[in-house]
């Protein structure tokens, strides 16, 4: 193999190499959500020196350098390039009043265990029990449940047994009350506490029948606490003011919902934008344009200019493509799913992530993964990407509608049912009947259950 051929050989592959670079990044940015791909570009703008979020004064002039690739990237117009809002004008005055009071409510949290953590060092206690304090800590949960057995605990710290239950009392004393309680009960158990109420009959219904009361076994309970169903209701009302459930999880800026897509109506037709407001627009740095226009600049520098800018750029060409394939599947949802936005929630169709990947011409995962955590504003509200795909069933009029579409039925047969004699799943299957829907019993059982709602016996009311 001649020297010319090897050189072919090497820059195909080096070609091959960097197209799956971009296809990888390009890939890895559609599956962002809007907040996330904001928190990538700007550390991306705080890494990549060639990029800048400030339009250039000038059009980029022309690099005096033989690199044709380069020179291709340079002489695109701004429209293919940079990411540009898609409005004329700046931001309105409502607008940029939203943005900042969320720039201003993302605050830097503590995590759980550091707050508790925190409360321990205004404890005055000998730095062996601190220790050990800080070792019960550690073995929390995610939902602040104490798990580990106090001799796993004993063998972890290097403390005896009597040592590490002090140490455990003393974290059930922190904030917020029920830490480190061992389960559901004691938790209850622990906040009651805390208020002084040892002695009240709610503190027996959750010591004694909190298990009979959750299976909904109200007249037997009211029964052995010798007390009326009306009163064991008021029981109840207090036990559902506590807080079975600890927030242990600080809120990070990408856990804010954001629409990416906007669906509007103008005269009976649909709209369909990109939301482009939160990322920044970018530009590639007139400074370091002017560096390889300068026939004075060392090799190296332009070695490492070139492949700054051929970064960025790969950057700008995969925001561009990610918003574009978002636009795509918007639009055949829309198309699609047109009744729905022009008409009603009830109007929603069967569509499968297949149908729109044909539409759209990619792969099925792909638009999977494309529409997972994206969200889409419309006049009816927020909704997931992911609800717009669902099988569906036939109605007896032959119209297919979506399985939501019976979701829907049933939470509404339920709202309005009769809370003393509360609708069976047969009872429910019955009543879709009525209204078209032929569905089983195990059907409706799966979708009240991914609805989380109770069944017929746990709703009856007394």
């Amino acid at each position: 193999m001649d020297v010319s051929q090897k050189q072919n050989l090497v820059q195909s592959l080096r070609q091959e190499q960097v197209m799956t670079h971009q296809q990888i990044q390009a890939l890895e940015l559609l599956f962002l959500p809007v907040l996330e791909l904001q928190a990538m570009v700007d550390a991306e703008l705080e890494k990549n020196p060639v990029l800048d979020s400030e339009k250039p004064d000038d059009a980029p002039p022309e690099p005096a350098d033989s690199d044709e690739w380069l020179n291709q990237v340079l002489k695109m117009d701004e429209e293919s390039r940079y990411i540009r809002s898609q409005r004329a004008a700046g931001p309105s005055p409502e607008e940029e009043e939203r943005r900042q009071h969320y720039l201003e409510s993302v605050t830097v949290e503590q995590t759980f265990q550091e707050l508790l953590l925190d409360q321990l060092r205004f404890l005055e206690l000998a730095p062996e029990l601190r220790s050990c304090c800080e070792v019960v800590i550690s073995g929390l949960d995610d939902d602040a449940y104490l798990k580990s057995h106090p001799a796993d605990l004993a063998m972890a710290s290097g403390q005896n047994l009597e040592m590490v239950n002090k140490a455990i009392a003393i974290v059930q004393q922190l904030e917020p009350p029920g830490v480190a309680a061992p389960d559901l009960r004691t938790r209850l158990l622990l906040q009651l506490e805390r208020k002084g109420q040892e002695d009240t009959p709610v503190y027996i219904a959750v010591r004694d029948y909190l298990d009979e009361i959750a299976a909904n076994h109200l007249p037997v309970v009211a029964k052995k606490m010798d007390i009326s169903i009306e009163e064991l209701k008021d029981v109840i009302l207090e036990m559902q003011a506590l807080n079975p459930r600890l927030s242990t999880e600080s809120v990070s800026p990408h856990e804010y919902v954001h629409e990416e897509v906007i669906i509007s109506e103008e005269a009976g037709e649909l709209k369909v934008k990109v939301n482009n407001d939160y990322l920044p627009n970018l530009y590639i740095s007139k400074q370091y344009r002017l560096l390889l226009e300068d026939q004075n600049t060392p090799k190296e520098t332009r070695d490492y200019v070139k492949e700054k800018i051929r970064s960025g750029v790969y950057l700008i060409n995969s925001i561009i493509q990610r918003q574009t394939t978002i636009r795509k599947i918007a639009g055949a949802i829309v198309e699609m799913q047109a009744e729905f936005f022009l008409k009603d929630m009830n109007a929603m169709r069967p569509m499968t992530m297949a149908q729109v990947a044909e539409k759209v011409g990619i792969h099925e995962t792909t638009v999977s993964r494309a529409v997972s955590g994206k969200f889409l504003r419309c006049k009816h509200g927020l909704f997931p990407l992911r609800q717009f795909f669902s099988t569906g069933y036939e109605t007896e009029d032959g119209n297919s509608v979506s399985k939501n579409v019976v979701k829907n039925a049933i939470k509404a047969l339920i709202e309005r049912e009769d809370s003393y004699s509360p609708l069976s799943d047969s009872d429910i299957v019955l009543e879709l009947e009525k209204e078209g829907y032929k569905v089983a019993r195990r059907t409706v059982a799966k979708y009240r259950e991914s609805m989380n709602i109770l069944p017929s016996n746990l709703r009856r009311h007394y």
